[in-house]
């Protein structure tokens, strides 16, 4: 059985797709293991990409994959190369608005749309019912008044700010990131107005099913990618300085944010 590769989630425009895909190439070979690139492109369900058996290479959002049984075996996390993640595997979520959109602040927003992604997205869904928990709790009421969704994505969130289906929405920042460096043109549509606690940021899985030699083999290339001149060169452009492997228990973190909120009655950013 060859196993995949996928980078959907982070793919921000065509440029960073060929990267990522170039990215993945160099870490087959070195590490010996084939990898055959899968897209799984819009608007197919990421949770179908997540449950296949025959993963080796798979960008996962960390809150599903904590939930997942049996859960995937982490191959690499990538440390992102921004201040915010202080040389650690974190993310965060920037909520973002229209460039011309006159509110100062989130709590300027309250009242209005607030668009999410997926119910099971951390970026999308999870953080910023976390970031939102304590006006919730202190208004005794939701916030907003219409919560829109599920937009699928980070473009599907840009796509309804531009559109004027909504005022307000999450973008992960990792993602926003390379927005900015690979379409600056979309990027320069939007400005953000408020910037989630970092989190763990989403690993690259393999199948549990996977052999132990080559999960090993995809550890070790991956781990050993930022020394090689060639892989170096394209991490720059994905503002990665290299791949770590944290326990599994590292993303308990997002399941713990999602309690709280629910046991607040707060199920849904609104």
């Amino acid at each position: 059985m060859t196993l995949i590769a996928n980078t959907r989630m982070y793919g921000a425009g065509k440029q960073c797709r060929r990267l990522w895909n170039d990215l993945v190439t160099h870490i087959s070979d070195s590490s010996g293991v084939p990898l055959r690139i899968v897209e799984h492109a819009p608007p197919a369900p990421m949770p179908d990409l997540w449950n296949r058996p025959d993963m080796g290479l798979v960008q996962m959002c960390g809150w599903p994959f904590w939930q997942s049984d049996p859960r995937p075996r982490v191959v690499a996390v990538p440390v992102p190369d921004h201040p915010y993640c202080e040389d650690r595997p974190l993310y965060w979520t920037d909520m973002v608005v229209r460039r011309d959109e006159a509110a100062a602040t989130l709590e300027d927003l309250f009242g209005r749309r607030i668009g999410w992604t997926t119910e099971h997205s951390h970026s999308g869904y999870n953080a910023p019912r976390r970031m939102l928990l304590p006006h919730f709790l202190k208004a005794g009421k939701h916030l907003f008044s219409e919560s829109l969704g599920p937009y699928k994505s980070p473009m599907g969130i840009i796509g309804a700010l531009l559109d004027d289906e909504i005022d307000v929405g999450p973008v992960d920042g990792y993602f926003h990131l390379l927005l900015k460096r690979h379409r600056p043109d979309v990027a320069a549509e939007l400005r953000t107005i408020a910037v989630t606690e970092p989190a763990p940021m989403p690993p690259f899985v393999a199948s549990s099913g996977i052999s132990q030699d080559e999960l090993e083999r995809l550890r070790q290339a991956a781990a050993q990618a930022h020394r090689t001149p060639a892989a170096r060169k394209i991490m720059d452009e994905l503002d990665v300085r290299r791949f770590v492997r944290p326990e599994d228990e590292f993303y308990r973190t997002t399941e713990s944010w999602s309690r709280e909120a629910m046991a607040e009655g707060y199920a849904v950013p609104a």
